[in-house]
């Protein structure tokens, strides 16, 4: 469940979080983790160790789709034992807040993933992911990010696969995770944010979330931003898809901020791109949402989702769905 009903409550306790003295935490190579006064302002919380979030990866290719296989930085066997290949590209899927790599979205991703003959790598940090404060979750996102970042060092050094072949693709606080991961080992290919987490990070600087400077190229899709969303409606990366504004969804109508319909239609929205035979309608250009129907069509416009690279252009682009499966005009 991706939010429950403890999330707002977690959002008041994080508020409240600050008037700590300034300290920092080692958790062996991944370094040094600063928090409370003294370091940047929206790390005022504790992060916990790995050993603690609980943090694997699992292997799927389509040698073993149904069955992942465990990874471990620290055993170079796990990987040259494993059905990985530098061949390939390797697309990492991240989830977000109390969610798990399990969910049906997820399951559902990889599997569209693997038609292009993929690695795909699940992040799990559901233990870490879980805490009753979001401000723990939220501060365990850096630690995720850093061991994420010596995996891909690993993948590297051990089977010679390119940095610039990796992906990264997180929904929520995964979003977020992902920034931490490609500011921790530079060179990544891409970073997709999906409907990147807002609260606690609106506002804060680039450093406290997912960036343009985190991989070569880093798009995000927003669908539930705005002032009550759980997700962030600033623009984040190199392009940034605002389908139907970013703030609410067709076919949310009626639902619960519980229900999270509109955070999670990011993740309807990419996986349906990656094999669909039906196009997004066309992006557009524009300053904002209200002037979207007067917008000129743009014929070198990027397409939202999957593809969103083949043709990489810079800002904020608005796109019209129509809430229905497939999702496309």
């Amino acid at each position: 469940m991706l939010l429950s009903s403890l999330f707002l409550a977690a959002l008041v306790s994080s508020n409240q979080i600050g008037d700590g003295v300034a300290d920092s935490v080692t958790y062996g190579d991944l370094g040094t983790f600063e928090y409370g006064n003294g370091a940047p302002s929206c790390h005022h919380f504790r992060p916990e160790s790995p050993e603690a979030i609980v943090i694997r990866f699992w292997l799927y290719t389509k040698n073993n789709r149904n069955s992942g296989q465990q990874l471990d930085r620290s055993s170079s066997s796990s990987i040259t034992r494993s059905y990985f290949s530098a061949g390939r590209d390797t697309k990492f899927i991240i989830h977000g807040y109390t969610d798990e790599y399990t969910s049906g979205w997820a399951m559902d991703m990889k599997d569209a993933l693997l038609t292009e003959n993929t690695n795909v790598i699940m992040v799990d940090w559901k233990e870490g992911a879980g805490r009753l404060n979001y401000a723990q979750s939220r501060a365990n996102t850096r630690v995720v990010g850093r061991e994420l970042g010596k995996l891909i060092e690993k993948l590297k050094s051990t089977t010679g696969a390119s940095y610039g072949s990796m992906h990264i693709i997180g929904h929520s606080l995964g979003a977020h995770t992902s920034g931490y991961a490609g500011e921790a080992r530079s060179g990544v290919g891409r970073i997709s944010g999906l409907d990147p987490a807002g609260p606690e990070f609106f506002g804060y600087e680039n450093q406290c979330k997912l960036d343009s400077s985190d991989a070569s190229f880093v798009d995000a899709i927003h669908t539930d931003g705005g002032a009550t969303g759980a997700g962030l409606i600033e623009q984040l990366g190199h392009q940034d898809f605002y389908p139907n504004e970013g703030i609410s969804q067709p076919g949310c109508e009626g639902t619960s901020v519980m229900e999270a319909c509109d955070h999670m239609r990011a993740l309807d929205l990419y996986t349906e791109s990656i094999t669909s035979s039906c196009n997004f309608a066309p992006s557009r250009k524009c300053s904002n949402w209200a002037s979207y129907p007067n917008c000129p069509r743009c014929g070198t416009c990027p397409t939202m989702g999957y593809w969103a690279d083949k043709n990489r252009g810079s800002g904020a682009y608005f796109v019209e769905t129509n809430g229905a499966s497939p999702f496309c005009m």
